[in-house]
């Protein structure tokens, strides 16, 4: 176990590196499916469009008869759904509607708003080129094109590609099973008895609401006590029913804090401290094939770095690929912080962007980790480096928002 402070870079490496992903696989409706992570590579099946058709409403025509002012004969009407019972006659033009297949013989569309119709017939009154206003066939997708890439995280827009392919259902990552539990003889259960030493226990919510928003099924393990015993049977029965267990509390210094030496105890802790402010003491380990992260008990500091690791480790085991790190946009600071140097401090803030698009951070005079209010007041978490120690009005820094 390593007792080195590890910079937040080290710590997410470290994090992602024993973060194994799932590899057992569903089949699900589509209709079940969004947020779901795709097995495999979606392939095409069939062309997109599945015929050249019409760009917009107007006449089908063959381009190369066309002269300034030319009158053609209205051979039909070709709406979308229907195609030309014959094709294209000379001299003649379909009247033909968006996405409608265009006729054989005719090689362009001329919109609407350049003809003149008189009963059946119609004037051409500017010329089309050899291709106007025709969407080719496939020149959207082409069958076996990749249309989703494994690992994709699946959202409205790629289910309605894969429904316009006529796919009904689609292979799909099981969910991750998560618990969460949270530890201290000093927290009671919000709808009960609380006694005059303790306080109501908020981070279970937090964490799962969290969570929830990455679609993975949460296992509620409650609150345990400050007990060797209550915690060591805890993570006993969660190693053998959970991917990834986490839980605030415990991982500090105090003469009651035991879960990372049971932990240490029953499986391994790879780590314990990260040079972050709020939210140093959080620890990584594994009991059996159930990863740990031990979160701090503070509700800000578990807020913070459960968004900063929990979070990256979870998209990690879900199979999900890319950048699994927290998004980050630069900002222009609004007033002057001086501050001790040494961890990487994610302060409470709000960024707003002025009307040239430029984003503007004004973080808090209060950043106390025991202040829940200053969360549901912040719109993002602005970004200190540890070697930084005096900030002036007007630098820029990098900014994590939270919506």
């Amino acid at each position: 176990m390593s007792s080195k402070w590890l910079s937040l870079e080290e710590a997410l490496a470290k994090a992602l590196n024993a973060a194994t992903p799932i590899v057992e696989t569903e089949e699900v409706s589509l209709f079940e499916a969004n947020g779901r992570v795709l097995a495999q590579d979606a392939i095409a099946t069939l062309d997109v469009p599945p015929w050249d058709n019409s760009a917009m409403d107007g006449f089908a025509v063959n381009s190369s008869e066309l002269e300034d002012g030319t009158t053609l004969n209205i051979q039909g009407v070709i709406t979308a759904g229907m195609e030309a019972a014959t094709p294209l006659a000379p001299k003649n033009a379909f009247k033909i509607m968006t996405g409608a297949p265009v006729p054989p013989n005719a090689d362009a569309v001329v919109m609407i708003e350049n003809t003149a119709t008189d009963g059946d017939s119609v004037k051409i009154q500017q010329l089309p080129k050899s291709g106007e206003n025709i969407r080719r066939k496939a020149n959207d997708i082409a069958v076996n094109d990749v249309l989703i890439k494994q690992g994709t995280k699946l959202k409205a827009e790629h289910l309605m590609l894969l429904s316009s392919q006529g796919t009904s259902s689609v292979k799909v990552f099981r969910k991750l099973k998560v618990g969460v539990v949270a530890t201290g003889s000093e927290l009671a259960e919000p709808g009960q008895e609380r006694l005059a030493t303790q306080i109501f226990e908020s981070n279970r919510v937090g964490l799962s609401s969290i969570l929830h928003n990455e679609n993975v099924e949460i296992i509620d393990f409650g609150i345990v006590e400050d007990n060797e015993a209550s915690l060591r049977a805890l993570f006993t029965k969660a190693s053998a029913s959970v991917d990834v267990m986490v839980s605030s509390g415990g991982v500090s210094v105090g003469d009651a804090d035991y879960v990372k030496d049971i932990i240490s105890e029953l499986g391994n802790i790879d780590f314990w401290k990260i040079a972050v402010k709020p939210g140093k003491p959080f620890a990584l380990g594994s009991i059996n094939n159930t990863l740990f992260c031990g979160l701090p008990g503070n509700p800000v500091s578990s807020f913070v770095t459960a968004k900063l690791l929990v979070v990256p480790i979870i998209k990690k085991m879900q199979g999900q690929t890319g950048d699994a790190a927290p998004l980050f946009v630069n900002a222009k600071i609004t007033r002057d912080i001086k501050r001790r140097a040494g961890r990487r401090d994610f302060q409470r803030a709000t960024m707003t962007k002025d009307d040239s698009g430029e984003w503007h951070v004004t973080p808090f005079k209060t950043q106390s980790s025991g202040v829940m209010t200053s969360i549901t007041a912040a719109n993002c978490l602005m970004v200190i480096h540890e070697s930084i120690s005096t900030l002036n009005e007007g630098d820029i820094v990098p900014v994590m928002p939270l919506y």
